[in-house]
């Protein structure tokens, strides 16, 4: 009796929600796999880290590395973040990604949000490490965004700093991230290491100078 019934639920057919979780686990294996051998340069478009719940922001901005008005640097060419150009910004849990454009097959790099702070002014964002150093520049085209995108920064760093805490104590296990959250986060965990490199400040630059005998 027993052997009949294991049988027959061997036979049945899969309900649907176990063939949608079976097709987005088929999604992101294959965008994984995708991104590995690509070595970065696909298989994490805009479309699959929206996954199906969708960003928590998307937008364009000039985005520069340090400050965006650090005059001095960008004279010596320190900033490598071509602020002149707009770049495509996703949000997705607490990674931040930047692509050359909503087209492109790959972020260009991504910026972890957990203990990141944010100072608006106007349409310009400064993100901030928690020692309070500039760590990114964001700059909108309007005053709006550039507060809806520092909202969401606060609130996504929030949920990180949290969910950091709750690993600490050992409660890793009670976390709850849908599939596309965890496939952002190991995207971002290998693009993070391809942020440009920050730019030297005033101090350093002065202090790289050769003295000159007067």
């Amino acid at each position: 009796m027993a052997e009949a019934s294991a049988k027959a639920a061997a036979a049945a057919p899969a309900k649907k929600g176990d063939r949608r979780a079976s097709r987005k686990s088929s999604i992101f294996t294959k965008a994984r796999m995708s991104f590995v051998r690509s070595h970065g340069d696909r298989g994490a478009d805009v479309e699959t880290l929206r996954g199906t719940t969708g960003a928590n922001y998307e937008g364009e901005a000039k985005v520069s590395r340090g400050g965006s008005s650090n005059g001095l640097c960008g004279c010596l060419g320190g900033s490598s973040g071509e602020p002149t150009k707009d770049k495509y910004v996703l949000i997705k849990g607490a990674a931040c990604f930047v692509f050359s454009n909503e087209e492109a097959s790959s972020p260009k790099y991504a910026i972890m949000l957990a203990h990141m702070k944010t100072e608006v002014d106007g349409a310009t964002v400064v993100l901030e490490t928690a020692l309070g150093d500039v760590d990114y520049s964001f700059v909108f085209k309007s005053a709006e965004e550039a507060q809806r995108f520092a909202s969401v920064v606060a609130e996504q760093a929030s949920v990180a700093e949290a969910e950091q805490i709750k690993e600490r104590l050992g409660h890793g296990q009670m976390l709850q991230r849908n599939k596309s959250v965890r496939y952002a986060q190991s995207i971002a965990a290998k693009k993070e290491k391809d942020q440009p490199e920050q730019p030297m400040t005033a101090a350093e630059v002065m202090a790289a100078m050769p003295m000159t005998n007067i």
